[in-house]
C-alpha cells in the first residue's frame, strides 16, 4: 500500500470518527422570522388605509397551540420599531401548531382600542411556521394589525367618500 493510500484511508477514518460524534451530523432546527406591522387606524373602519399611522412601541404577541387541543405551546411578545414594524425570531418547525399574531398593548393613549366589531373581532394574523408548505426562505409575513382611535379624525369623512363607504349604513 502506498503512502498516499495510507494517508487517504487515515483521513477517511478520522472523518468517520468525527461525524459519529453526537450533534455533528444532526441538522439544526430551522429558524423563522415573523415580520409584520402595527398601526393606528384613525378612521375606525378597521382596515389599514392611507390615513392609518404606524405605531412605534406597539406590542404584539405570537402564540402557538397544538392543533385541536387548545394547549398553548409557545408565546413570545414583540415590540414595533420607529416604523411600526416588528421582527420576531422563532426556532423550530411548527407544522402541527396553529400560530398567530395578536395585539397586546398600544403605545398611544388616543389609539388603544382593540377592534371588536364584525370581522375585526379579536384581530389576529395567522401564519404558517414550517418548511413543509411550499414557502421558500425563513421569513414569514403577518398581516398588519391595528388599534383604533376612540374618535375618528375629521379628515376621515373625505376618505370614506372616496372609498364609497357610508359609515351610517351597515
Amino acid at each position: 500500500m502506498s503512502g498516499l493510500t495510507r494517508v487517504a484511508l487515515l483521513f477517511v477514518g478520522v472523518l468517520c470518527c468525527f461525524l459519529s460524534l453526537p450533534g455533528v451530523t444532526r441538522a439544526t432546527a430551522p429558524e423563522f422570522f415573523i415580520v409584520g406591522e402595527v398601526y393606528c387606524e384613525v378612521c375606525r373602519i378597521n382596515f389599514i388605509n392611507k390615513l392609518s399611522e404606524p405605531m412605534p412601541g406597539g406590542k404584539g404577541e405570537i402564540g402557538m397551540q397544538r392543533r385541536g387541543s387548545g394547549n398553548i405551546t409557545y408565546t413570545q411578545e414583540g415590540e414595533t420599531n420607529e416604523s411600526g414594524q416588528y421582527r420576531l425570531k422563532v426556532e423550530g418547525d411548527h407544522a402541527d401548531e396553529e400560530c398567530g399574531i395578536t395585539l397586546v398593548k398600544s403605545s398611544r393613549a388616543d389609539c388603544d382600542e382593540i377592534p371588536d366589531e364584525g370581522w375585526a373581532s379579536k384581530p389576529s394574523s395567522l401564519i404558517t411556521i414550517t418548511k413543509n408548505n411550499g414557502f421558500h426562505g425563513s421569513t414569514r409575513y403577518a398581516n398588519p394589525l391595528g388599534f383604533t382611535k376612540k374618535k375618528a379624525n375629521p379628515d376621515c369623512a373625505e376618505l370614506l367618500k372616496e372609498l364609497e363607504i357610508n359609515p351610517d349604513h351597515p
